[in-house]
């Protein structure tokens, strides 16, 4: 009866040790995931303002830029009317 006894103790210890581990693992991830959430973060923050930078380079660069010669724009158009006409 006592080494029954023992072996059940000893089967609960495992038991206590066991689940021990696995919390102690899964509380390391959750604060590694809390840790890499914060870190991407501050990297998508800084690509936000990389973008926000670029589209206003990109809106400066396309006010400056010099209108269409409406005899451009004409021929073009005439041009993509032909094709389209062709392909029908």
């Amino acid at each position: 009866m006592g080494d029954l006894t023992q072996q059940l103790l000893d089967a609960v210890g495992i038991m206590f040790l066991g689940m021990g581990l696995v919390y102690l693992f899964l509380s390391l991830l959750i604060l590694g995931i809390h840790l890499v959430a914060k870190w991407c973060a501050k990297d998508v923050a800084l690509d936000r303002n990389a973008k926000e930078q670029q589209k206003i380079q990109q809106s400066a660069l396309a006010a400056s830029a010099a209108p269409l010669d409406p005899k451009v724009v004409a021929a073009i158009t005439l041009a993509v009317r032909q094709y389209r006409s062709q392909i029908e």
